[in-house]
């Protein structure tokens, strides 16, 4: 199975989870795996992440769609 399909069984079974205990296990993994990526990226990183997530929440956001176009329109040699 691969991790997609991994994650994809676990959402449905959390999503039928009706114990308490259990999703506190959950989230205490969540976010002992958040403070350990955060641990892991250099000021710089984690400095790029907030500017990023700012301007995602200011609305200055491009679809994949509009980014695939600009780059057409400026690399038409890439796209023969």
């Amino acid at each position: 199975m691969d991790i997609q399909a991994q994650k994809s069984d676990i959402i449905k079974w959390l999503e039928r989870v009706n114990d308490n205990r259990i999703i506190r296990q959950f989230m205490l993994l969540k976010e002992s795996a958040e403070q350990e990526i955060k641990t892991k990226l250099s000021k710089e990183e984690r400095d790029f992440i907030a500017k990023g997530l700012e301007s995602i929440q200011a609305g200055r956001t491009k679809s994949n769609e509009e980014v695939a176009e600009s780059t057409r329109k400026k690399y038409p040699q890439l796209f023969k």
